[in-house]
């Protein structure tokens, strides 16, 4: 089976009980907010992230806290994981960023594909989300400002100190803040995976 023979289905049945799941983009993306709160306990994020992901939440009470992180984790797998593939190359800096981009992305998708995200809110699942982005052209805004990021600064010829300050200040003015990478686990370090995958 693969992307375009499976059957969408999006149903997670466990011996407790059916649980509808949300797996829209928007959804994910709150996910992905909440997973890089330093406030809350490791299950208060489970807690609270099933409570997005599950549509027919008055179920999750049924659930302890070993069986919740069971089942988010057969939801990460079956509805936010994608194949990995390998990088071209690994930048130093972050390259991708999908809330903070978030105009740059919306702009490319209404350019490419004419598909409005805000009016996909609830609705786009998240594969079908990262699958359009990764197949984004290169002439997207967000395609170009991700190159712009990983564009490597020539060294100094005695003639190129011009073009050295154009992309000097390019990469400045789209740089993203370098946030710390300690303590990633669980759904956090599968969203950075996923953004270091669709460094393209």
């Amino acid at each position: 089976m693969g992307v375009l023979t499976d059957i969408p289905c999006n149903k997670v049945i466990t011996d407790k009980s059916k649980f509808v799941i949300n797996p829209a983009y928007d959804t994910v993306l709150e996910v992905q907010k909440l997973y890089k709160e330093d406030t809350l306990t490791e299950f208060e994020k489970i807690d609270q992230a099933l409570k997005m992901l599950v549509r027919n939440k008055w179920n999750l009470r049924l659930l302890n806290p070993e069986e919740k992180q069971k089942l988010l984790s057969v939801i990460t797998k079956r509805y936010v994981e994608v194949e990995k593939r390998p990088q071209i190359k690994k930048s130093p800096f972050p390259v991708l960023d999908f809330e903070k981009d978030g105009d740059y992305i919306y702009a490319s998708f209404m350019q490419a594909y004419k598909i409005d995200l805000i009016e996909e809110q609830g609705r786009l699942p998240w594969k079908k989300f990262l699958y359009l982005f990764n197949g984004l052209p290169a002439d997207t805004k967000i395609k170009q400002i991700m190159r712009i990021r990983q564009m490597p600064v020539p060294e100094y010829n005695g003639k190129n100190s011009k073009e050295i300050q154009e992309i000097n200040e390019m990469k400045s003015y789209y740089a993203l803040p370098v946030e710390g990478g300690g303590g990633q686990s669980g759904l956090d370090l599968l969203f950075h995976t996923l953004e270091g995958m669709a460094k393209r």
